[in-house]
C-alpha cells in the first residue's frame, strides 16, 4: 500500500475567544491583577453552569423513572455546536480537544492533533480508555481524497486459546488472564510515522498529558458516576484507589476534587524520548510484562514485540444519494453499519415518525442478525456480507422482509445463526485540520477500568479486551449458540462494536466524519447519526441531540431514550415491539464533525456524556 503523508500548513494566529490559556490547568496564566475578583466571579458561573447541567442532563434522561413518556419534542440540549472556518476537534472532555486545536496552530496536522487529543482523552476518561487498550480509526486524505482505516485493537497472546473462559468465564473480566495484548501506543506511533505532518515532535504531543498527570485532573460528574459504579473495583487495585478513591470518606472522590497518574506521567515521558518501542521491545516491556505475570496474565515479551498494526485502504459503499461510506474491515462493526444504512436507503424518512423508527429498528435487527457470523478478517472469510452490501439484489430482498405492520421475534428471521459478546465502555474523537484533512478514531479497554488491574511499574491501567471474544459451549436465552467466527485464537483480535466512519460525497470531498462510545450500542448510534444527518435535513446539533431507540436483536427489546414521543413509543407497540426506557444515557454518546454546505467545520460533543469541541 502506497504511504501517504498528510501535510500539514501552519495556522493562523487564534482569537482570544479560544484562547484558553487561563482557564485549563496545564497553561496557567501569571496575570495577578484582579485575580480573586475574577476567580469569585468564574467559580459562581462555573458552579451554575455544572447545576444547570446536571439538571438538564436529569431532564432528559427522565431519571426519576416515573416521568411519563413525553407528548412533544424536548427542547434543545445545553451542548452548543462549534463552527470553525479552519480547523475543529471534538473529544470528551477537559482540555483535551483545545490541546488538539493547539497542534494544529503550532502547524501539526490532523493526525498529529488526533494522537495528542486521544492521549489527553485516556487520562480525562480512565474508566473507557488509555495506552493499555486499543483503537479502530478512518484517516480522510484532504489531497488524495482516499481513506485508510487503521486497526489497532488489542489480540489475543500467543498462548491464548479458545476454551480458556469456559470453565472460569469470570476471569475474561478480571485481572491478568483477560489482558489482550495492547495497541494503542504502536498504533499512535504508526499514523504518526506515515501520516503525521512532520512539522511538531512525537515529544511535544505528549507533554500537556503529562502534564495533566503531574498536576492533578478534575473530576467530572461523568466520571464520578462511574466510579461509583466500580468502587469495589477501584478499592481493590492499589493505584486505582490511590488515584480516585477518599480514604478519609472511605469512598471514590466527588466531582471537583482531583486525582494525579504520577507514575503513569513518567511512563509517557519515557515514551515520549524513547518512542512506543519502549512499551514492545525496549525499556519498560520486562517490567510490563512481569507485572502482568504476577497477576496470572499470560502476556510475553515476545507478544508485544510480534503486535503489529494493521493499515488498510478503506471499503467504499455507496449510497443511492452519491455519498459514499468508508469503513474497515472485521473487528470493526463499520460493515454492519454500512449494511444497516444500505437496508434505510430509500426508505428513509417514512411518512411518520412511528414509522421512520420502526424501519430504524428492523434495519437494526438484520445488522446485528448479520454481524453474530463475523470476526477478525484475517481468521474469518468475510467477503460473503460485503458481497451483500454491495448487491443491489440481495438488498432488495431485506427490504422487502420489512413490514410496516409487523416485527418478527425470533432472532433467526433476521439471519442470527449465532450469539455474539456485547462490549462495553469506549470514547470517540473527531479532527479535521485546515487541509481538509480528517480522523476519526474510537478507542477503548473494553469494560469499565479494563481488566481493574494497573501495573505498578508503569502505572498503565490495562484492559479487558479477551471479553470481547466469544466462549465455546454457551448458548444464550434464545437457545442460539456463540459464534465460531469470534472464538479467541493466538494473535487474532476479538469483534468490536467501533466503527469509526468517514462519508464523502460524489466528487469524494469529506461531509461527515462519527463515532461513537457505549459498548453494543456504538454501531447503531453511529448509524442513526449519520442516517438522521444524510436524509433528514438536519443540523448537527439536532442529529446528536435527538433521542435514540436501540435494538441490539438479543435481547428482542426495542430500548429508546427519554424524549422519544409518547406517539413514536406507541407505534412501535401497536406493531408489536416489546420496549423499554432507558434508565439513563452516559453509557452512549456520539461525536461528530460535519462540512457545511459553506465550508464551515461544524463540531458537535453528546450532551449524554458531555465532552468538548474546540477549533478556529
Amino acid at each position: 500500500m502506497n504511504k501517504i503523508r498528510l501535510d500539514g500548513v501552519s495556522a493562523p494566529e487564534r482569537s482570544s475567544s479560544v484562547d484558553i490559556s487561563e482557564n485549563t490547568p496545564i497553561l496557567r496564566s501569571t496575570k495577578k491583577k484582579h485575580r480573586s475578583k475574577t476567580c469569585i466571579v468564574l467559580l459562581v458561573v462555573l458552579v451554575l453552569i455544572a447545576a444547570i447541567s446536571v439538571l438538564f442532563i436529569c431532564t432528559r434522561n427522565g431519571s426519576d423513572g416515573e416521568k411519563p413518556d413525553p407528548e412533544y419534542e424536548l427542547p434543545p440540549s445545553f451542548m452548543p455546536m462549534g463552527s470553525y472556518s479552519n480547523v475543529g476537534v471534538v473529544s470528551n472532555g477537559g482540555p483535551c480537544a483545545q490541546i488538539g486545536v493547539d497542534v494544529m496552530a503550532k502547524g501539526g496536522n490532523a493526525v498529529d492533533a488526533a494522537i495528542a487529543t486521544m492521549l489527553c482523552d485516556g487520562v480525562l476518561c480512565p474508566e473507557y480508555m488509555g495506552i493499555g487498550g486499543g483503537f479502530l480509526m478512518s484517516i480522510y486524505d484532504g489531497k488524495t481524497k482516499k481513506v485508510t482505516t487503521i486497526n489497532a485493537r488489542e489480540s489475543a497472546p500467543a498462548a491464548a486459546t479458545a476454551e480458556m473462559f469456559v470453565k472460569h468465564p469470570e476471569k475474561s473480566i478480571l485481572g491478568g488472564l483477560a489482558i489482550a495484548v495492547p495497541g494503542e501506543l504502536k498504533g499512535y506511533s504508526t499514523i504518526f510515522k506515515l501520516y503525521g505532518s512532520g512539522k511538531v515532535s512525537w515529544k511535544s504531543l505528549f507533554e500537556p498529558t503529562i502534564e495533566l498527570c503531574k498536576n492533578g485532573i478534575q473530576i467530572s460528574d461523568r466520571l464520578e458516576l462511574n466510579m461509583k459504579n466500580h468502587e469495589e473495583l477501584i478499592k481493590n487495585d492499589p493505584f486505582l484507589r490511590q488515584a480516585f478513591f477518599d480514604e478519609k470518606t472511605g469512598h471514590v472522590k466527588k466531582t471537583g476534587e482531583h486525582y494525579t497518574l504520577p507514575k503513569l506521567a513518567e511512563t509517557l515521558k519515557i515514551v515520549s524520548v524513547e518512542g512506543a518501542n519502549a512499551i514492545y521491545n525496549g525499556s519498560l516491556t520486562k517490567q510490563l510484562v512481569e507485572d502482568i505475570k504476577k497477576v496470572n496474565g499470560i502476556i510475553t515479551e515476545k507478544d508485544l514485540a510480534n503486535y503489529e498494526v494493521e493499515v488498510n485502504e478503506s471499503m467504499p459503499v455507496h449510497l443511492k444519494s452519491g455519498h459514499t461510506i468508508h469503513l474497515g474491515p472485521p473487528p470493526s462493526s463499520g460493515i454492519i453499519l454500512a449494511y444497516i444504512l444500505r437496508i434505510l436507503d430509500g426508505i428513509l424518512p417514512a411518512p411518520n415518525p412511528g414509522l421512520d423508527a420502526h424501519r430504524f429498528v428492523e434495519a437494526f435487527k438484520f445488522g446485528f442478525g448479520e454481524r453474530t457470523h463475523l470476526g477478525d478478517h484475517n481468521f474469518t472469510n468475510v467477503s460473503e456480507i460485503y458481497d451483500k452490501i454491495k448487491n443491489d439484489s440481495y438488498i432488495d430482498s431485506i427490504r422487502n422482509k420489512i413490514s410496516d405492520t409487523f416485527t418478527s421475534l425470533d432472532p433467526k428471521y433476521y439471519g442470527a445463526d449465532f450469539d455474539s459478546s456485547e462490549n462495553h465502555g469506549t470514547a470517540n474523537i473527531v479532527v479535521t485540520d485546515s487541509n481538509g484533512n480528517t480522523v476519526v478514531g474510537t478507542s477503548t479497554l473494553n469494560i469499565y477500568f479494563g481488566c481493574g488491574f494497573v501495573s505498578p511499574s508503569t502505572g498503565i491501567s490495562l484492559n479487558n479486551e479477551m471479553d470481547d471474544f466469544s466462549t465455546p459451549g454457551v448458548i444464550n436465552y434464545y437457545g442460539i449458540p456463540s459464534s465460531p467466527a469470534n472464538f479467541i485464537a493466538p494473535g487474532k483480535r476479538p469483534m468490536s462494536s467501533m466503527c469509526p466512519t468517514i462519508i464523502t460525497n460524489k466528487d469524494g470531498d469529506f461531509v461527515l466524519g462519527a463515532g461513537a462510545a457505549g459498548g453494543s450500542k456504538i454501531t447503531l448510534a453511529t448509524s442513526y447519526v449519520i442516517a438522521l444527518k444524510l436524509w433528514y435535513n438536519m443540523t448537527l446539533k439536532e442529529v446528536i441531540d435527538k433521542p435514540r431507540i436501540y435494538h441490539q436483536l438479543m435481547p428482542m427489546v426495542v430500548q429508546y431514550e427519554y424524549g422519544t414521543t409518547k406517539s413514536v413509543v406507541q407505534a412501535l407497540k401497536d406493531i408489536g415491539h416489546p420496549v423499554s426506557r432507558l434508565k439513563n444515557t452516559i453509557g452512549s454518546a456520539a461525536t461528530a464533525i460535519a462540512k457545511s454546505s459553506s465550508g464551515m467545520i461544524e463540531t458537535m460533543p453528546d450532551w449524554r456524556r458531555p465532552g468538548n469541541s474546540s477549533g478556529y
